[in-house]
């Protein structure tokens, strides 16, 4: 539970003397382990940047999120120091909630069989209540968001409320009870499968990947979902990301007769209550959702409630990965309607590294070479999918299972030095440009900073006219010398390096 008296009172105290603060910080930090490590985080450091809870949305805007794919609570927890040290701002968590269950509760993170169990078993809700077999219980989710805050660190959970499990009697019958029985659960056209995507009516109400369509505008339901909600942010849940948000309906798009009013969107932003309930701490949630381009997906609209998913320029940019073309001009565009600080932005998602021929087979240096574009890049907010551990460019390495960290990828020098970048960077305007060829890229954030990304087989010679002072600089990620003279960077980075100058 978050502890607003302490939160205030730090808050005020922030505001009255910022110069008592750097000094008790110094003071502070002479007493703590004075590790040589750049990454060393106070105490004192710790509670300032989470000092006052009303800026928890924009936080987690200008930060990075770092989704920590199938960990459980007790695991996130445990792993929340280095999260901190390696300059991320959010934590994402999967689905928290009642879940589908293999035989004998499985924990593998693929499997043939049903016994084996499955990552996506925790997409297939049952009942919305915290706790699952594969994550842990609702006292361990509150343990880790209490642990959590005292890094400064948000959570952001994943939420499904649009579908159920793909087994209809795997879902609780206190669920359906609750949602006024079987004949109210679904939407009319809920267990027909969606056949034409482009069409806002079948894609709002139909079945998806056999998934049966929950009635999101049903009241019942919406109460049910409203107090699960209110528990998870209770709990110390900072934020949301909706899963398939794109396939509940907006107020003006086409409903069935089983539902009033398509008012789910204004309902769980905050907008508009239910039964007298209104989301807990609205305007301090960073709530974002997937909305995958294509298919008359709506993306623009749905920035009216939400931030929303930049689907296309992920796949942009791994094929400039892939193809060693990191143009400026292209890789400028987002490719996507809505304004740009609506965008959580990424290299891969769950569902790309997962799903047969996307991402999977991406190198670690690729991933951090596109960590570095978008994280560099003044808009967006990055997303850094976590994978699981053992050797690169394998799928499913049979190393960890449901549960465990993730690799070491997310501490990376690389990944740190960029990460602590974009905090430095907040404010500062943009500009790309390449190098000598596409297979480096530039990134200038102001004055202050700028990125490099060298993606070649071979050295980069830079000479490339810059807007910081002159002087010398060391890079932060590998320790590369780079000076600038009359507006002019010079410098070498070695092949698959990625510098970062501020």
């Amino acid at each position: 539970m978050k502890k607003l008296f302490s939160k205030r009172l730090l808050s005020i105290l922030v505001a009255i003397s910022f110069v008592f603060i750097c000094f008790a910080t110094i003071s502070c930090s002479s007493t703590k382990n004075t590790s040589s490590s750049a990454s060393q985080i106070s105490d004192l450091d710790l509670q300032v940047i989470n000092s006052d809870p009303a800026m928890n949305r924009q936080k987690v805007q200008n930060g990075t999120i770092i989704q920590c794919w199938c960990w459980s609570f007790n695991t996130i927890k445990e792993n929340l120091p280095d999260i901190a040290r390696a300059g991320f701002k959010a934590i994402q968590t999967s689905p928290i909630n009642a879940c589908r269950e293999g035989d004998e509760k499985g924990m593998a993170l693929m499997s043939n069989t049903r016994t084996g169990g499955k990552w996506y078993y925790h997409y297939q809700p049952i009942a919305w209540k915290i706790g699952n077999y594969q994550l842990g219980t609702r006292e361990e989710f509150k343990a880790m968001c209490e642990e959590a805050e005292k890094y400064g660190i948000s959570v952001i959970v994943d939420v499904l409320p649009n579908h159920t499990s793909s087994y209809l009697p795997d879902v609780l019958p206190e669920f359906i009870e609750a949602v006024g029985g079987m004949d109210k659960l679904l939407h009319e056209n809920g267990r027909r499968p969606i056949k034409n995507w482009s069409n806002r009516y079948e894609g709002t109400t139909g079945q998806m990947g056999g998934l049966p369509d929950v009635n999101t505008e049903n009241p019942l339901f919406q109460d049910y979902f409203m107090d699960y909600m209110n528990d998870t942010i209770l709990c110390g849940a900072d934020g949301f990301r909706f899963d398939t948000a794109k396939h509940i309906g907006l107020p003006d798009d086409p409903r069935d007769d089983y539902s009033k009013d398509n008012d789910f969107w204004p309902i769980f932003t905050g907008k508009k209550a239910i039964n007298g309930k209104m989301l807990s701490r609205a305007d301090e949630l960073f709530i974002y959702g997937e909305v995958l381009q294509g298919g008359n997906a709506r993306e623009k609209e749905y920035t009216e409630f939400v931030s929303v998913t930049a689907s296309n320029y992920g796949g942009n940019l791994r094929r400039a990965l892939s193809q060693k073309r990191l143009s400026a001009a292209a890789l400028s565009d987002f490719n996507h309607p809505a304004n740009p600080d609506k965008l959580v932005t990424w290299v891969e998602s769950h569902d790309t590294y997962a799903n047969q021929g996307e991402s999977a087979k991406m190198t670690h240096f690729q991933l951090r070479a596109g960590w570095a574009i978008i994280t560099a890049r003044q808009y967006g907010t990055p997303l850094f999918f976590s994978r699981p551990q053992g050797p690169e460019a394998t799928q499913f390495p049979g190393v960890s299972q449901i549960g465990d960290k993730g690799n070491d990828e997310f501490m990376h020098p690389e990944v740190v030095a960029v990460n602590k970048f974009r905090n430095a960077m907040i404010g500062l305007d943009e500009k790309l440009s390449n190098g000598s060829t596409y297979e480096t890229l530039i990134i200038e954030r102001g004055n202050k900073g700028v990125v490099i990304v060298n993606i070649k087989e071979g050295t980069e010679n830079i000479n490339h006219k810059v807007s910081l002072a002159d002087g010398e600089y060391i890079d932060h990620a590998n320790g590369i010398k780079f000076k600038v003279k009359d507006g002019i960077l010079t410098g070498k980075i070695k092949a698959k390096k990625i510098a970062v100058i501020y």
